[in-house]
């Protein structure tokens, strides 16, 4: 579940701080470049932070997407199993996958998204996540990196404008 409308207060408390920090860093409505943001050091920090560079065929036709940059509060940080990597290279995260999915809306509709998925991963006190995905310039006037943020959470989410459309399918 996706969506592009959505408002700060919409957001749980970790993701509030990125979303600022990122609207706060807009110049003149326009997105803010990766070369300009300062990524916040909060102690109310999200779960996991990571930044992707979008990666394009010559033709321009989305190809995958590179982790660049990931910070995790959790203690099996996933900065070594990423960093370096395509999102395409882990098994579930490739085209087709909900992860796939939100990352490619994101970088295809300029727009942010709020995102609430099904927890899918190694750890079993946690059943769903709600995310941003935050797009953000290159050196000229496209959109080449997404900001991610995730929360992972010991509940199924519930969202009021984002309940209600469907099961989520990784």
């Amino acid at each position: 579940m996706f969506s592009s409308d959505f408002s700060a207060g919409d957001l749980q408390p970790e993701l509030k701080s990125i979303f600022f920090t990122w609207k706060s860093a807009m110049l003149d409505g326009a997105f803010p470049r990766l070369t300009e943001l300062g990524l916040p050091n909060a102690e109310n920090a999200p779960s996991i932070l990571s930044i992707f560079e979008i990666e394009r065929t010559a033709s321009g036709i989305l190809s995958d997407f590179k982790a660049l940059y990931v910070r995790s509060r959790l203690s099996n940080t996933l900065r070594d199993k990423f960093v370096g990597t395509r999102l395409s290279e882990h098994p579930g995260f490739g085209p087709g996958s909900m992860i796939w999915t939100g990352f490619a809306e994101a970088a295809s509709s300029r727009q942010p998204l709020h995102a609430s998925l099904p927890y899918v991963g190694p750890l079993p006190a946690y059943r769903s996540t709600s995310e941003i995905y935050l797009p953000l310039l290159g050196e000229g006037a496209e959109v080449e990196y997404l900001l991610i943020a995730v929360v992972l959470l010991e509940q199924d989410y519930q969202h009021r404008r984002l309940a209600g459309r469907g099961p989520d399918r990784r």
